[in-house]
């Protein structure tokens, strides 16, 4: 895959992630109705409509792929370095697609699951310790999580963990790492 085609290719992911998400909800529509999630799952919290997907799903996964699409484009005729930041957000974006969807599934299966504490309460070490601020990990992880929860709910998370790991990212570490050679 070139980042040269890419423009091609998030034009076709982002209508294929409409039709899908608007499958989804036929499908709930025709089996009981589309639902609604709290936060948390807690019944004191209000609800969240899966329609609201219908307007956050293509807003989300354009405006994510646009900006790795703008990041590929920083490289202009460096293909190499385009192609080896494009084949590194894929594989974040499939990591986090993925640990996303074991969440879900883990929910799914058995709510009072230790699995999905443990994988939520690990969401903040994983914000320290890679780079989940990037735009591949937030729509890798929010929609790994859509088809349980809906995009809302997964987006608030997701924003939530990506400030974190933007703040230790791009000023906590860089600041560390002054103070430690000025320190020596």
């Amino acid at each position: 895959m070139h980042a040269a085609n890419f423009s091609r290719i998030r034009t076709v992911f982002v209508a294929a992630l409409v039709l899908g998400y608007w499958s989804l909800l036929a499908y709930q529509h025709a089996n009981g109705g589309v639902p609604s999630h709290s936060f948390l799952a807690r019944s004191d919290m209000p609800e969240i409509s899966n329609w609201w997907g219908v307007l956050v799903v293509p807003v989300v996964a354009w405006t994510l792929t646009g900006l790795i699409q703008r990041r590929l484009t920083a490289f202009g005729a460096d293909r190499i370095a385009a192609d080896r930041t494009l084949r590194f957000a894929v594989y974040a974006f499939v990591g986090a697609l993925l640990y996303a969807a074991t969440m879900a599934t883990s929910f799914s299966l058995n709510r009072e699951s230790e699995l999905i504490s443990y994988m939520f309460f690990a969401l903040p070490l994983f914000a320290l310790l890679l780079p989940v601020f990037k735009p591949e990990y937030v729509l890798g992880f929010v929609l790994g999580l859509t088809y349980t929860f809906g995009p809302v709910l997964p987006l608030v998370i997701a924003s939530g963990v990506s400030l974190l790991s933007a703040l230790a990212h791009l000023l906590v570490r860089p600041l560390a790492r002054r103070l430690y050679q000025r320190a020596r």
